[in-house]
């Protein structure tokens, strides 16, 4: 019945493409002056022997993180599909290597869990929370949570940038250092991370880089986002400015309107105005452009 709800709707196939999200809690520090890199690697595991799938980003200073790397795997009914995860702590002399390069055996090793793809699928919310293990098999600090959704067939994409305007100061001795995350709300209401902008230093007025999400991210039109804006911090202790829910048909809103939207604090007062701009054509109007028949996965 578990698997009727996940697929309902659909003709039974040989395989269903999914993305596979990871975050992890209580990791172990294994930094002196800060707190680990973490990093996950994921593979599958066939005829005993394991086949790496994928390899999130390195998230700094973090013992809570939530990775925005998604892994994709074929999920093959009445298959047994062995999943292994293996969380690293990346030392900063490797910070500036390519991640599909990075020699896993001089990075220090967080723990590993097991399971099998059947069982995240299985779910009611399709999310699975993995005991994290050392190479013995003993149980170490921390957990690691992995969510399975199905992929988009769309290959439509959306191109948008963000400027958010008067935003709070977090910092006493300057300006904050925002940054945004943009995660997509499950059915089951898990804020799933799709797109982070870089950090802009010292400014509460901050244009970020324009950015590109697919439908494979956000899924459809009307499925709720939440964007959250954050002040950086190197001690990995960012503090939350402001969110807001809202979903790719509202930001297009947004654009015919020429408005803004207002970003709230967890108290629910009004914080910050949130506004969309065009860099290319008009720097004073949002750029909100839709691809249509276009692969954007190529």
């Amino acid at each position: 019945e578990a698997v009727d709800h996940f697929f309902q709707g659909q003709a039974l196939r040989l395989y269903t493409p999914l993305e596979l999200s990871f975050s992890a809690s209580k990791l172990r520090n294994m930094d002196a002056l800060s707190k680990s890199d973490p990093m996950l690697v994921v593979y599958t595991k066939m005829d005993g022997r394991l086949e790496e799938i994928g390899r999130t980003e390195v998230i700094l200073n973090s013992l809570e993180p939530l990775w925005i790397t998604k892994a994709m795997i074929n999920y093959q009914f009445e298959i047994v599909q062995p999943l292994v995860f293996r969380i690293y702590d990346v030392d900063t002399k490797y910070h500036n290597t390519p991640l599909k390069t990075l020699n896993l055996a001089q990075q220090d090793f967080l723990g590993e869990a097991f399971c099998n793809l059947s069982e995240i699928v299985t779910k009611f919310n399709h999310s699975l929370t993995l005991n994290l293990r050392n190479g013995s098999g003993h149980a170490l600090q921390g957990t690691v949570t992995v969510h399975a959704e199905e992929t988009a067939s769309s290959r439509m994409a959306v191109d948008m940038q963000f400027h958010c305007l008067n935003l709070d100061n977090k910092d006493t001795f300057s300006k904050s250092d925002p940054f945004l995350r943009v995660s997509r709300l499950s059915e089951s209401a898990v804020a799933i991370p799709i797109c982070k902008t870089e950090v802009i230093k010292n400014n509460l007025n901050p244009v970020w880089r324009p950015i590109t999400l697919t439908s494979q991210q956000y899924s459809s039109k009307d499925d709720p986002l939440l964007v959250e804006c954050f002040d950086f911090d190197a001690s990995g202790n960012h503090e939350l400015i402001g969110s807001l829910q809202t979903t790719i048909a509202q930001l297009e809103n947004l654009y015919n309107s020429k408005a803004g939207a207002n970003f709230y604090s967890h108290k629910g007062q009004k914080k910050v105005r949130f506004q969309l701009y065009d860099t290319i054509i008009n720097k004073k109007l949002l750029h909100l452009t839709s691809r249509r028949n276009q692969s954007v996965f190529s």
